[in-house]
């Protein structure tokens, strides 16, 4: 973990923007940085950044300095994390670490020393997916405990690869296979995230070998489409976690690649636990971490013991598992999705599985909501072609009727949901799940229901059904309800932002032009067409009936 240290022999260390970044370069920055910090007040600060590189200086200048790091999960934490001390790469979050890392005065140069593993910590936050983020605070000897563990295992295989990623490092997962490992081995690793497929091959096209970093849901966009075969030599291994991989998606990821992708389960609070690789055939048990141990809990639970834990006492996890007489596990779902429905207890994993094996249905997402003091089911549904051409034919009622007549026998009356939603993806956050308050905004009705979606470069065309039961349709206007403009303006602000990386606030809009009214209940199309280098958002609304608006919107840089 402290070769970088070493300034008589510099090595590559990072990947930024195309430009290869050594590891005497690196320790320069750190310096500076950590000169700088040194002379702050300040014992624990908030560390956000877009770029790796950036946020391994701070981390690494931070720890020098004696700071305690906290992490918060996205940009709607940043200024609820403890600390007013608050870094980062973008000056709207905080104080720019590239303006913090000038050079000390000639003869005050800051004397990096070696890191200590059990002094420096941080303190990560959970993705708060079922609730606010809870913070877990981790040293850097449990860190380093998890990626020698890892490097026991995928090391080999991995050798002198570039660790590109889709997930972010402000989470365990990114922070361990991003910043953590890579520099504790010595392995390059790319400072820009690859948010979209397009970019991930992109950047893989150009490396001599690579290893992907990533989650169930970026995996499953990875399409047909994409040039595998001329990246498929330069990989040269997969790595998956933050949700388990549906064995469709491993199988075909499996065979256009050559690989098998090595799946990590755990958890914020435990660290990783186990990993598996599925075959093409069926789903794989689960394999202990070199250094975990396992056992089952009275209640079900799975109950590990491992060094990446804060002591060495047996911790009981949430998942309930069947574990084989040679410590291989099946999972069984989670503990704490249990709703109570009219006194019967309903595990909403059940329910989610029944919908996802329905003819027309990709993925489910289900989740409890209290009403008038009684339990019920909300459902979130991606349609595939089919299911997309029965709810268009029947319409929503009609077509969730179909469903529920479906359902009949293989779940409970009670625990057939009573509010759907559909949707052309479920809605996951930077670590790749799906936050409870995402899919609660898809039942506050202020946004249309995205039925399909389709990508090309930086155009997103969304089909959408613009529900009667809005309540922008209320008064506007009575006995002829239209959906006003600036709600029209306001969805394709918002809907860009869940598919560009649309950072910047809104500055002023341009060419907006009105030509068809949009009736409740009407089938539209968006289109989003995203410009990187000026900030600017063209979108233009249109059916059957020809263009109903368009128009440009402009965020600031």
């Amino acid at each position: 973990m402290n070769q970088w240290l070493d300034s008589n022999t510099p090595y590559d260390f990072a990947l930024q923007h195309g430009r290869v970044i050594r590891s005497d370069e690196f320790a320069t920055h750190v310096a500076a940085l950590a000169h700088t910090l040194a002379a702050q007040s300040e014992t624990q600060l908030s560390l956000f950044c877009r770029d790796v590189y950036w946020f391994a200086v701070a981390l690494f200048a931070a720890w020098q300095a004696d700071k305690v790091v906290h992490l918060p999960g996205d940009e709607a934490h940043i200024h609820t994390t403890p600390g007013t001390l608050r870094l980062s790469d973008d000056e709207a979050w905080g104080l720019l670490i590239t303006d913090l890392t000038v050079a000390a005065p000639a003869g005050h140069c800051y004397a990096l020393q070696k890191l200590k593993p059990d002094t420096h910590a941080l303190m990560i936050y959970t993705s708060g997916s079922s609730g606010e983020p809870k913070a877990i605070r981790k040293t850097l000897a449990q860190l380093l405990a998890e990626v020698k563990a890892l490097e026991t295992l995928f090391g080999q295989a991995m050798s002198d690869s570039l660790i590109l990623a889709t997930v972010s490092q402000q989470h365990l997962y990114g922070l361990l296979f991003r910043v953590i490992w890579p520099i504790a081995f010595g392995r390059v690793f790319a400072a820009e995230t690859a948010f979209f497929p397009e970019q991930l091959f992109a950047l893989s096209q150009n490396a001599r070998k690579v290893c992907w970093v990533a989650s169930p849901a970026h995996y499953k966009r990875l399409g047909n489409h994409l040039p595998w075969t001329e990246i498929k030599p330069q990989l040269s291994a997969l790595f998956s976690s933050a949700g388990v991989l549906a064995t469709e998606v491993a199988a075909r990821i499996s065979a256009h690649s050559g690989l098998a992708i090595n799946e990590i389960f755990g958890s914020s609070e435990t660290g990783g636990v186990a990993w598996r690789q599925q075959s093409i055939e069926e789903s794989a048990d689960w394999q202990p971490l070199p250094d975990v141990e396992l056992r089952g809990h009275e209640s079900g639970a799975l109950e590990i013991r491992s060094a990446h834990l804060p002591d060495h006492e047996w911790h009981i996890m949430d998942d309930a598992a069947n574990i084989a007489a040679d410590g291989s596990f099946t999972l069984l779902g989670r503990l704490d999705r249990i709703a109570k429905i009219e006194e019967k207890r309903i595990a909403l994993a059940t329910v989610e599985q029944a919908l996802q094996h329905l003819p027309e249905v990709d993925e489910a997402a289900v989740f409890a909501v209290d009403e008038n003091g009684r339990q019920s089911l909300n459902a979130v549904l991606v349609l595939n072609e089919a299911g997309a051409a029965l709810h268009a034919q029947l319409g929503k009622a009609g077509f969730v009727a179909l469903l529920k007549k479906q359902l009949h026998g293989k779940i409970e009356r009670i625990a057939l949901p009573r509010r759907w939603r559909f949707v052309a993806a479920l809605p996951v956050n930077t670590q790749g799940k799906i936050p409870h308050a995402a899919l609660l905004a898809l039942f506050n009705e202020r946004l249309p229901e995205v039925l399909a979606i389709s990508s090309a470069g930086n155009r997103r065309t969304l089909q959408l059904h613009v529900s009667a039961e809005l309540p922008y349709f209320a008064g506007h206007f009575p006995g002829a309800p239209i959906l006003p403009g600036v709600t029209q303006i306001h969805w394709a602000a918002q809907l860009a932002q869940q598919y560009f990386p649309i950072t910047g606030q809104f500055s002023r809009m341009e060419t907006l032009k009105f030509q068809q009214v949009i009736a409740p209940g009407a089938s539209i199309a968006l289109q989003l067409d995203w410009d990187e280098v000026k900030h600017r958002l063209a979108f233009v609304y249109s059916s059957a009936k020809g263009t109903h608006s368009s128009g440009r919107l402009v965020f600031a840089t």
